[in-house]
């Protein structure tokens, strides 16, 4: 088999979302499924897409017009499993194979009459009978071409080589998919994602669904999208509303975020069959606060008894209308959080906001508060308060007050800690309070590590309705500038008087390097103060791979200046032990109001492994007289800028004087290990039965008491078993696992097993081979 061509994957939408868009349906079925009805079921889907093109008329205000053509049935040269991968993990078309669907459909489109430099889209629908596929949209190509490798004599040669005089937008979608689908899939063809980048940014494409996420409940915003959870039917979000541009600007509320203190009061209609004329309301807010950041306020409704035929399955909570206010957060280009997410993700709980709630971003003072959630109700009109460096007073006579402990001198903070799995022990020592002390776990990239924060409350009474706002913030840096969002929001209903609670978001860094980890508990009415509310930590371990001599460490360092004109930062190392140096590029780095600039920092042990304290060296007697240094580097980098005034002489007579403000820094660990590696093999394990396994490995060079971690993951790629062991003098370990629960709930197919050496206290991080078993 010869098969030639652009292969579709899914991209960025590249046909224009205005005006007259000619969808050509190609009907396609394998030769072994076939549908019993062949009409009724082409019938079905020309229904569906009947409201899909209803749809986009009620989304565009009539400025999306979706027009199909339909062919009859036409039979692919192969059986349903040579196209469609049916594992768990994939359920959808082979990527492999959607040239050759493609250039069997067009074939067909073209021997029943139809040109397909008419069309900007097609849609190649395959029968599947009751197989769940799931669909590819996105591609595009304008060479359809397909030949089976049979001889020229064969009567069944198939050799297929049509053109078109422009790039085709391409889907690929099963006849069962709900029309839902049929419209998200269109859909990829005409929004796309912005260019995300930095270090820490791990924004996946247009889709903001959960299913190819470590943790699927990043996907906040998929109830209110429609490049999300498609078959209920929502709406698209602020984001992609706004780029399609489906609103008149007058319909549009563009805030600029800034330092200084303002509030904006604006009513907010919700989308409905018909855009809004009233010159004193909008459908969209949006708040800029970076090129990189915005946030999107809209009202969203249930369709009633109107022919609405989108959001009618949006959580709405105890609302009267069926609706309310939603914020969105939208990441449009660099943006220094560490931690996998979609670019568009909600800013509160899962369900539309009503009177007297609302969302925030703490570290801006940024706070959008539903005032009226019935300023009329059919379209739903809500009026919000959009406000920023707006703080709550403190009360001295108040009766609480809410308190995130501060960092000290190593940049952490008792109230933030890592949890990783094993979830609840702790690599470090737990304190008094139960608290483990300094980060409590190193955390492991694209895992799921629980991020906490521990907010206490004092005075005479407790608190109610405690908002606690998340960040995770890469690279580090020495200022702050501000671009970074929010990664977890939570509100704890109560708290007691003299208590505390520990407030849990999953963290899942996408890069294993140093991140700040902040915390803001939301200032309240009536606290004694507002001022001790929030508290950083530094998440910092970097390896020095022991030999003759010692590997350097390179930390990325972003100097950024946090005041909005330009300006000298002062850079200055500290905490650098004997048998260590360290070494910054530049003392003093020149920046423009709110830029960055982003140095690397170089640590290094000077001397060889055998100098350094580390492990099993450090208790080794006959070491002594070498291990003289401790293999453990606290290194500091700290910033100031300069305040000068204008004049030479105050006011007061004594001359004007200048002083350096130090504007925060960083803390970095470096220590010295050994370098390592470590093998696997795995076997079946009897005892646990049919689906036990049992890992053997070992590690070089030989090292008790080294941490080993064992994954065990599905075949879609997430984890279903999480091991941690200890290696024994001689280097080997083991550890057994049973997948039954596993199976169960994923099925069958290819499951890989693979082990690390992980935050040892001698061993350098490695990982073994990876072994796949086929259950």
């Amino acid at each position: 088999m010869v098969t030639t061509g652009v292969t579709p994957t899914p991209g960025a939408g590249d046909v224009p979302a205005k005006g007259t868009i000619k969808v050509l349906v190609v009907m396609l079925q394998p030769n072994d499924t076939a549908p019993t009805n062949p009409t009724a079921t082409r019938n079905d889907v020309d229904a569906k897409w009947a409201t899909v093109r209803t749809f986009y008329d009620q989304a565009s205000y009539g400025q999306t017009v979706v027009t199909t053509a339909l062919t009859n049935f036409a039979t692919l040269d192969g059986t349903l499993a040579d196209f469609v991968d049916t594992s768990p993990n994939v359920e959808n078309f082979r990527q492999d194979q959607l040239d050759r669907i493609a250039a069997i459909g067009a074939k067909a489109a073209v021997d029943q009459g139809l040109k397909l430099n008419d069309y900007q889209m097609i849609a190649f629908v395959t029968f599947t009978g009751k197989t769940f596929v799931r669909a590819w949209g996105g591609g595009s190509q304008s060479t359809f071409s397909y030949d089976n490798g049979l001889p020229a004599s064969d009567p069944n040669r198939i050799s297929i080589n049509l053109t078109t005089n422009n790039a085709i937008n391409t889907l690929f979608i099963n006849d069962r998919a709900e029309w839902g689908r049929f419209a998200h899939e269109f859909g990829h063809n005409i929004v796309s994602a912005p260019t995300s980048s930095g270090d820490g940014t791990g924004t996946l494409g247009e889709d903001v669904y959960g299913s190819d996420l470590v943790d699927a409940g990043a996907a906040t915003a998929a109830p209110f999208e429609m490049m999300g959870n498609h078959d209920s039917h929502p709406l698209f979000s602020g984001y992609h509303l706004e780029k399609l541009g489906y609103y008149k600007p007058a319909n549009v509320r563009e805030l600029v975020w800034d330092h200084n203190a303002n509030a904006f009061t604006i009513d907010v209609v919700a989308h409905g069959l018909s855009e809004d004329s009233d010159p004193n309301r909008v459908h969209l807010v949006k708040i800029k606060v970076s090129d990189a950041l915005s946030y999107y306020v809209q009202v969203r409704q249930r369709p009633g008894t109107t022919a609405q035929v989108f959001d009618d399955d949006i959580p709405f909570g105890a609302s009267a209308n069926q609706g309310g206010v939603v914020v969105t957060r939208a990441i449009a280009g660099v943006m220094n959080n560490n931690q996998q997410t979609r670019f568009i993700t909600l800013m509160h709980d899962q369900v539309t906001l009503l009177k007297d709630q609302f969302a925030e971003d703490p570290a801006r003072a940024l706070r959008i508060t539903v005032l009226d959630d019935a300023v009329q109700t059919r379209p739903l009109v809500c009026r919000v308060r959009v406000e920023w460096a707006q703080n709550i007073s403190d009360d001295p006579n108040g009766s609480f007050d809410l308190k995130v402990e501060p960092w000290g001198s190593d940049y952490t903070s008792p109230d933030i800690w890592v949890d990783r799995d094993p979830f609840g022990s702790f690599d470090n020592t737990i304190d008094s309070q139960g608290r483990p002390l300094g980060n409590g776990d190193r955390p492991r990239v694209d895992k799921v590590n629980k991020f906490v924060s521990r907010v206490h409350v004092s005075g005479a009474t407790g608190a109610t309705n405690v908002k606690v706002t998340q960040y995770a913030v890469t690279p580090p840096g020495v200022g702050d500038n501000g671009n970074w969002s929010p990664i977890g929001i939570s509100t704890v209903p109560s708290i007691a008087a003299n208590g505390s609670a520990d407030v849990t978001c999953n963290w899942v860094p996408v890069v294993g390097k140093h991140t700040c980890l902040k915390a803001y508990a939301s200032a309240q009415l009536g606290e004694i103060s507002g001022h001790n509310n929030s508290a950083q930590e530094n998440v910092a371990d970097f390896i020095s791979a022991g030999g003759s001599p010692c590997e350097p460490v390179l930390v990325r360092t972003a100097i950024r200046n946090p005041v909005d004109e330009r300006r000298a930062v002062r850079v200055s190392l500290t905490g650098v032990p004997e048998g260590w140096m360290a070494q910054i590029p530049h003392a003093w780095v020149w920046l423009d109001g709110l830029a960055e600039k982003e140095i690397d920092v170089a640590i290094w042990p000077t001397d060889d492994l055998a100098a350094y304290r580390i492990g099993s060296l450090r208790d080794d007697d006959k070491r002594d007289d070498h291990a003289k240094y401790v293999g453990l580097a606290p290194v500091r980098v700290r910033g100031q800028v300069e305040r000068s005034y204008p004049v030479s002489v105050m006011p007061n007579g004594d001359p004007a004087a200048s002083r350096f403000y130090p504007i925060g820094g960083v803390f970095y660990r470096v220590h010295v290990r050994r370098k390592a590696e470590i093998r696997i093999e795995v076997g079946q394990d009897k005892e646990l039965g049919e689906l036990g396994y049992v890992v053997h490995g070992w590690v070089r060079p030989a090292v008790a008491d080294q941490r080993i971690v064992i994954d065990v993951s599905e075949p879609g790629g997430r984890d279903v078993v999480n091991l941690v062991t200890l290696s024994r003098p001689d280097g080997s370990f083991e550890a057994s696992f049973d997948l039954r629960d596993a199976v169960d709930r994923h099925g069958p197919g290819a499951y890989t097993a693979q082990a690390f050496i992980f935050d040892a206290d001698e061993l350098d991080d490695a990982e073994s081979n990876a072994i796949q078993l086929s259950v």
